[in-house]
């Protein structure tokens, strides 16, 4: 009798195990991979960004570079080092100094200190210089005590304004345009993984549901492949009409959905944006999206290297006027390049930028309830889209005798 106990609760225990390893592996986590370059890919990344580094100071006439913003900070490491703590912050926890004698430092307290140099910036050959967390203050900020240590009072520029410094971010984020071949391994690997995930929130979210509701879902589907979302616009039905940047604001989903992201990996960046349906799609808004996704292949037609951003703009009036609706340009930004921002920069009358080979952009056109928003890298012949929806609903459009598929309206 008491063997027969003991082997029924071992039974019963066992049962018990498996199904919490059931429950444990059927939770929202997705185990996608925390990188998906290799070694020697990120090294030699990381060579030549030092390259580009060198030949900015020169150009700068700087004796070093302080970078502190967390996408600078991604940049620099190939992805392997992060130095954000407060999510909705880019001024990371801790610095990069990196000399024009090659010489390389990490700046930080001790609670950056270990894990920093222990999980890459140790092997990728940074000397810790740190301090204590309170010498660091309004009074009195012995980083800059530091920086004049390690440069002997050379000039050093700054991606954030620090004490001692010239502030340089607008003149070195450029630098980030042109994307290398590991940089682009990574960002289409993030670019499938965000759109795999906006397009399931698409296919699971019921009329009934609120925005607040399926920004949640949005967010853990995100969340769940180890990616951060920093934009979230959720609107429904007469809101997706109302408002352009549209923030969940608790209306329920009736007939009509939209869902539009930007998230970001190694401090990359993708924006995507996506609609659903529920019935027939009404031929005014059916329209709208043909229009707005033949507006979008021009915008990737028109992003070659070597073409003026100020002229893109001037063209874009001309798309919309072709398309039936000469004004709709007014209303919301176009978009433009993207890679290490949400957007690097957005276009406006006069803008000085050139589109760079290897660049990323993310253009949204838009027309009133329609909107079309991918995000593509822009080649020396041809563009690639890293945003497609594996059996997403098409819209063709046809240019010069040549096809281009575009995200439509999903319909359930």
């Amino acid at each position: 009798m008491i063997k027969s106990s003991l082997i029924f609760i071992t039974l019963l225990l066992m049962s018990i195990n498996s199904l919490c390893q059931r429950k444990i592996s059927s939770g929202p986590w997705k185990s996608k991979p925390q990188t998906v370059i290799t070694q020697s890919e990120a090294q030699k990344e990381i060579e030549e960004k030092l390259v580009r580094v060198q030949n900015f100071l020169n150009e700068q006439k700087l004796d070093g570079l302080l970078l502190t913003q967390v996408r600078n900070f991604y940049w620099i490491t190939a992805g392997l080092a992060n130095n954000q703590i407060v999510l909705n912050k880019d001024v990371g926890a801790a610095s990069l100094l990196i000399m024009k004698d090659g010489k390389k430092y990490l700046l930080c307290t001790g609670s950056e200190a270990g894990r920093l140099m222990d999980e890459s910036l140790g092997e990728l050959g940074y000397e810790l210089k740190n301090f204590n967390w309170y010498e660091a203050n309004a009074e009195k900020d012995v980083r800059s005590d530091l920086i004049k240590e390690i440069s002997k009072g050379g000039k050093i520029g700054s991606d954030v304004n620090f004490p001692g410094t010239v502030l340089i971010s607008d003149q070195f984020k450029k630098i980030r345009y042109s994307l290398l071949e590991s940089e682009i391994k990574r960002y289409r690997w993030l670019g499938r993984e965000v759109t795999e995930a906006v397009a399931e929130v698409c296919k699971t979210i019921k009329p009934g549901m609120d925005e607040y509701e399926i920004e949640a879902l949005t967010s853990a589907s995100l969340r769940a492949r180890g990616i951060l979302p920093t934009v979230l616009l959720i609107a429904v039905d007469n809101r997706i009409f109302k408002y352009r940047h549209a923030l969940p604001g608790g209306a329920k989903l009736d007939k009509y959905a939209m869902i539009n992201v930007c998230a970001e990996k190694w401090g990359m960046p993708i924006a995507v944006t996506r609609f659903v349906h529920f019935g027939q799609l009404p031929e005014e808004l059916k329209n709208k999206f043909e229009k707005t996704a033949k507006i979008f292949t021009q915008y990737e037609l028109a992003t070659v290297p070597g073409n003026a951003c100020a002229d893109i703009f001037e063209q874009c009036k001309k798309w919309y006027e072709e398309a039936g609706f000469p004004d709709e340009w007014k209303k919301h930004h176009q978009g433009g390049a993207i890679g290490y921002d949400d957007r690097e920069y957005v276009i406006y009358p006069g803008i000085k930028e050139k589109v760079q080979d290897n660049q990323a952009f993310a253009w949204n056109p838009t027309i009133t309830g329609a909107k079309v928003e991918d995000t593509f890298i822009a080649y020396k012949d041809h563009f690639e889209v890293i945003t497609k929806s594996k059996g997403w609903s098409i819209i063709t459009v046809e240019i010069n005798g040549k096809k281009y598929e575009q995200p439509a309206v999903l319909i359930r």
